[in-house]
């Protein structure tokens, strides 16, 4: 079996359907970039048919079709040309919270974004079956000593002494200290966040003290994700940095050749003729005086200049990708979340390019049926170096957490401003299926529970300060998303040519 076919039956089957014997047998006299298509629009069809088994009636007008559309070719290679797929369909995003915000301005408004963020999350825990039976921190003061009960509430401070692990736990009306002993059980809460909204497990002590048994997570339900019904792609960056001396012009250029299919092998091409989206999860632009000496470090010195410069080259992007910008810490806007779009104030050429929209940090999408949650993730830096076991070689290992505690910046008064409002709109609400970090600038991608966790990494070199700390990021590597199977595709442009 040739590797070609053998990467056509994994896709087949990561897609959930199964092929016959006549099938498989008309895919072995196949070329290697027709196998590809026409194995990529088999499953295209099949989804919109309910099929489940793939045979050669099939596979034979898959063919067809894919030789039908050869007019107003693109040239992929001296031999085979291909109409890019993505350019065969509109794009569908779908931004799912539309919340206006509304600042709270006072004590009482803090309140309110804390009891909003505790009613959210509190309401997550108890669609578990095992968190039915949980009760209020005052019902526990009814209850007889020895009592085992399970208790939500949020963490209002966390700390040691000696092997024992205290944590002051808060629900809206009353307040509880909770103590741990056991190794296990003290480990686990060691990597608990204040502020963080948590289930305890544990036995009454005394009025006021439980006993730790078990921390329990909001977590994610296992489950399988969702899947776009045709074989789109979606590319995940983040951390561009034009205007720094340090910003990787050439292979960012060069990651738009591919998008336009001039450079690359074949089938790598033809990877990039399904790109639909383009996602820039924040730090499009390095900014002015984000730190004391940026000025050092800045190519040009206008950020209006650097926005400028970044709806040039994003306009080299294929006219038929939707691109998708949020802000980050560097970005000309408030540094609080959430963030709000990049205003036209300082970027006018990419407010006038239709295909480039500009959304808040974080934002919940639906792409082609897809859920994505993007954030730029500035709330890693206090994750991965206060959390034990954690550091900035593995941001994954900190998105992670974030997901089990359905927050993306879960404490508040750190070095990452969060915003007090109302609503408290960090929580994530639903289970998405693609989870996007950067800001870290360490390249990762990983699975959990069925979400597809994406740590992206940069487009600018290592600066000074990620030298002092011996980070080293992963620089020009691209990682897409095949939106059907979730198969993800990590693209290093360094060794692209």
């Amino acid at each position: 079996m040739s590797e070609e076919l053998r990467q056509a039956l994994g896709r087949i089957i990561k897609a959930g359907y199964q092929l016959s014997a006549d099938g498989y047998e008309f895919l072995g006299t196949l070329d290697a970039p027709l196998l590809q298509e026409t194995v990529i629009r088999a499953l295209s069809a099949a989804s919109k048919d309910a099929t489940t088994i793939l045979d050669s009636s099939i596979l034979q007008k898959a063919r067809e079709e894919y030789e039908r559309r050869q007019e107003s070719p693109t040239l992929i290679t001296a031999k085979t040309v291909v109409k890019p797929l993505a350019k065969e369909h509109d794009g569908e995003i779908t931004v799912l919270d539309t919340g206006d915000a509304e600042s709270s301005g006072n004590m009482d408004g803090f309140i309110d974004y804390f009891r909003s963020r505790f009613n959210s999350i509190e309401r997550i825990l108890r669609q578990r079956i095992d968190m039915r039976d949980a009760v209020t921190i005052g019902r526990t003061f009814s209850m007889p000593v020895k009592t085992e009960m399970k208790v939500i509430g949020i963490v209002t401070e966390k700390r040691s002494s000696g092997s024992r692990l205290f944590i002051e736990l808060e629900d809206a009306e009353d307040s509880i200290t909770v103590m741990a002993s056991d190794g296990d059980v003290v480990r686990k809460g060691l990597s608990i966040l204040r502020d963080q909204v948590v289930c305890v497990n544990g036995l009454k002590y005394r009025p006021d003290l439980l006993i730790a048994n078990d921390f329990i997570w909001p977590d994610l339900p296992t489950r399988p994700p969702k899947r776009a019904e045709v074989p789109l792609c979606a590319a995940f960056l983040a951390d561009v940095h034009v205007g720094s001396i340090n910003f990787n012009r050439a292979l960012f250029e060069r990651f738009i050749q591919w998008l336009n299919l001039e450079v690359g092998p074949p089938q790598s091409r033809l990877l990039a003729s399904r790109v639909k989206y383009l996602i820039i999860a924040g730090d499009l632009v390095d900014g002015i005086g984000v730190y004391p000496t940026q000025l050092e470090e800045l190519e040009i010195h206008d950020i209006r200049k650097q926005y400028e410069v970044s709806a040039q080259l994003l306009s080299k992007v294929p006219e038929y990708v939707e691109i998708i910008v949020l802000p980050g810490n560097h970005d000309a806007v408030r540094k609080s979340l959430p963030q709000p779009p990049i205003s036209e104030e300082y970027a006018e050429g990419l407010h006038q390019d239709d295909r480039i929209h500009l959304y808040g940090n974080p934002s919940k999408l639906l792409l082609h049926g897809v859920e994505a949650y993007v954030c730029h993730g500035k709330a890693l830096d206090e994750i991965l170096s206060q959390i034990p076991g954690m550091d900035f070689h593995h941001p994954l290992n900190g998105m992670e957490l974030l997901l089990r505690c359905r927050h993306v910046a879960p404490t508040f008064g750190n070095s990452t401003p969060i915003a007090p409002e109302k609503r408290d709109r960090l929580v994530i609400e639903e289970t998405p299926d693609i989870f996007q970090m950067g800001h870290i600038h360490v390249h990762g991608v990983k699975k959990y529970k069925g979400t597809t966790m994406i740590a992206s990494g940069s487009w600018q070199e290592q600066t000074l300060f990620q030298m002092r700390v011996s980070l080293e990021p992963t620089v020009g590597v691209a990682p897409v998303v095949d939106l059907q199977t979730h198969q993800v595709y990590p693209l290093d442009f360094k060794r692209m040519s």
